[in-house]
């Protein structure tokens, strides 16, 4: 707590005399209507304000010399302006032109969340997604922040509208990754290996996806990464537990990034107490690599190398024997990416490959499991308008997984193999059909032939929106999804069938004086669920697709960044009811993921004399289901999920470079949480059934850091 309160301290303090500029300026457009909410910033940096409601803006930089000014707003294109700042007052007035693609489309939003820094129905940037309260940089953290998701912070990851953590499936550039996540360990949530800023565009489905993309029962994430790199840069981040060194070269037309960090949680848990018995703590050390070059007018040729090592190990309470059992865990993976994307003719051509490496070995005491994962998939898809108001969108994927598992035994050898081998083919087409300016139709269907079964799927889909003003719309989607069961049911029994969910959404929303109001309703409806007599039974004849259940619900979405000057205010809310009989369930119930009511409240203010931002989250989560074997079938809950996060982010300049002071705290107040409890096998000597509760690794998590941006820009 001290090093808290020193940080703090440190980062509120830490406040820069420079000799300023001073900006000031208007936002138009090309028919000289000002602009109200653009956003105004120096490029690669946090520093910055919006326009207000007669397009006027000013503020006063703490930057100097050669500087780029970009004036953006949704539904136009950006602006740049190069600059030079010094000690005097420079007046600007920008005109934004409209981004036609976007601004007056109808777009289709049953069951899409868009964040992103262009689209006009985007509802978070990447900035959002980078300095989310609760977040700490993790992407899929900062979308638990959206309606339709469960709290996880005992999980990790996305559990989106009753489906588990294998049901979202996360896409780059439109191709699968097969393994976004950290390991999972147990009482330990998974973290997601991708940074944010490597993307310039997220779509997070909750529901009702594109035919484009398959074998996800739940949600898709789909994340776009960016184009060129604009200069050279060399960034430093220390973290209190991590560093993070990223470096860019540019040239003309190619530019190369490289992302090297390195994570010890060992200086935390010194600091902080933990709830687990952490034999070494959490290490992990990642490589990115990107290259990206422009080829042609059009042409977009990207590459992605990721790698990362991680290890560590924990002394696990055995409720059974009474003593704690040492669980420790390797992995190294590799993923690999390449796409290219281009117009050829009247046809807009977007191919890729993805090769994947996963080995992760856990060992229990003196025995050891073993899972080796290798996948591949090359893509095509081409899109075209043969009419001005019809799009055509089809192609197809192969895709190639091999997964093998062994049971090591005294680490002597191996005792027990188990393995499959498939390959998939799939094949979709898609319209999207503009009726008159108010009606936009997406029919499409998808075709997939599993290797594993012989079996073929073909999951039709539908959307469509309809538009009721020119700030509000409807929407509908409704579609058949499949999924094949995970590897931990595959490596037992290969003839097992996909797992199969029908989707209906209805969707109103509003996006008008920058606030956007939303509310979804939806209905899931499962069948062939995998179910089995219990977990790691390896006779095939005990799984079978006899699984089925149910999700419904509705989603609540407001954010207003108008009513408050240098103010960010949002709120979502989701209630689901939902029950299922799958896995080793003896009856139909809730799923012990599944919290029916979800809040999450969040505020950002920018405080432009000490140019720094302020946010704080609240989340609140109703209990979660659980049953206690000592008083039979009945279903229990824990007590009430509340978390208050608060997060500081100040801006300043150290030796000429722009620097950030950051620092997070997540469960500010304390809260004793718990997610349910875990029980013995068997009865003890008085005949009840031993248990423990399911808790955080941590009460609370802190988080400081210092960001150092080394920018040497070249001109070609």
């Amino acid at each position: 707590m001290k090093t808290f309160l020193l940080a703090i301290i440190y980062i509120t303090l830490s406040t820069s005399l420079f000799c300023q500029s001073v900006i000031i300026g208007s936002i138009l457009t090309k028919k000289g209507k000002p602009v109200a909410g653009a956003n105004i910033y120096f490029k690669n940096t946090f520093q910055g304000t919006s326009s207000d409601a007669s397009g006027h803006f000013s503020f006063k930089p703490i930057l100097s010399g050669e500087q780029v000014l970009i004036a953006s707003f949704l539904g136009y294109h950006s602006h740049e302006e190069p600059i030079v700042l010094v000690n005097d007052t420079i007046h600007f007035s920008i005109v934004l032109t409209e981004d036609k693609t976007h601004l007056n489309e109808v777009v289709i939003t049953a069951g899409i969340f868009e964040a992103g820094d262009e689209k006009k129905s985007a509802v978070l940037s990447t900035l959002d997604m980078a300095t989310n309260s609760q977040g700490f940089g993790d992407l899929y953290m900062a979308l638990n922040s959206l309606p339709g998701t469960s709290t996880a912070d005992d999980e990790g990851g996305l559990l989106v509208r009753g489906g588990e953590r294998y049901e979202t499936k996360t896409f780059i550039d439109g191709l699968l990754v097969e393994s976004p996540y950290t390991t999972k360990m147990p009482s330990v949530p998974v973290r997601g290996k991708f940074s944010p800023m490597l993307f310039r565009g997220t779509i997070f489905s909750t529901g009702g996806y594109s035919a484009e993309y398959g074998q996800a029962l739940s949600s898709a994430l789909i994340l776009n990464t960016t184009a060129l790199a604009k200069d050279d840069e060399t960034n430093i981040a220390l973290y209190s537990s991590a560093a993070n060194l990223t470096k860019i070269k540019k040239w003309k037309k190619i530019s190369i990034s490289s992302i090297t960090q390195y994570m010890n949680m060992q200086p935390f848990y010194n600091l902080a107490r933990s709830n687990i018995k952490w034999e070494e703590a959490p290490e992990s050390l990642t490589e990115t690599l990107v290259f990206r070059q422009k080829i042609n007018q059009e042409g977009m040729l990207k590459a992605m190398g990721f790698f990362t090592s991680e290890k560590n190990s924990l002394l696990y309470p055995n409720l059974d024997t009474g003593f704690d059992d040492l669980v420790g865990n390797q992995n190294q993976n590799f993923f690999f990416l390449s796409s290219y994307k281009d117009q050829v003719g009247e046809s807009i051509l977007h191919t890729g490959i993805s090769l994947n490496r996963d080995d992760t070995k856990m060992n229990v005491n003196n025995n050891g499991m073993k899972d080796l994962n290798r996948s591949a998939q090359v893509k095509l898809t081409v899109t075209n308008s043969p009419y001005e108001k019809i799009t055509v969108k089809f192609g197809g994927d192969i895709y190639y997984k091999k997964f093998g598992r062994e049971y090591l035994t005294d680490n002597k050898g191996t005792g027990f193999q188990w393995d499959y081998e498939t390959i998939n083919t799939s094949a979709f087409s898609e319209l999207n059909i503009r009726v008159g300016n108010k009606i936009t139709l997406r029919p499409g269907i998808r075709f997939e032939h599993l290797g594993l079964t012989k079996k073929a799927c073909v999951s039709p889909r539908l959307s469509a929106a309809y538009q009721i003003s020119a700030a509000s719309q409807i929407s509908f989607a409704y579609g058949k999804f499949t999924q094949l069961p995970e590897d931990n049911s595959l490596i037992y029994n290969t003839g097992l069938s996909c797992e199969r969910a029908n989707h209906l959404i209805l969707n109103y929303q509003i996006i008008k004086d920058n606030r956007i109001f939303r509310v979804e309703a939806y209905h899931k409806k499962y069948t062939q669920l995998v179910k089995y007599n219990t977990l790691y039974a390896t006779d095939p004849t005990t799984y079978s697709n006899a699984g089925s259940g149910y999700a419904r619900g509705i989603d609540i979405f407001f954010r207003d960044r108008e009513s408050i000057k240098n103010g960010d205010f949002w709120l979502a809310y989701s209630f689901i009811d939902s029950k299922r009989d799958y896995r080793d369930f003896e009856f139909r119930h809730v799923p012990g993921f599944i919290t029916k009511h979800n809040l999450s409240l969040q505020y950002k203010h920018y405080f432009e004399k000490i140019d720094s931002y302020f946010g704080t989250n609240y989340n609140f989560a109703s209990g979660r289901p659980y049953i206690d074997p000592n008083f039979g079938d009945s279903v229990l809950e824990t007590k009430n999920y509340h978390n208050l996060s608060v997060s500081i982010f100040h801006f300043t300049e150290w030796f000429g470079k722009f620097t950030m002071l950051h620092i997070q705290v997540s469960n500010l107040l304390g809260f004793n949480h718990i997610f349910g409890y875990r029980f013995a096998g068997n009865t003890g000597l008085e005949g009840n059934y031993l248990s423990l509760p399911i808790l955080p690794p941590s009460k609370r998590m802190i988080v400081f850091g210092i960001y150092i941006c080394l920018q040497n820009q070249t001109q070609f």
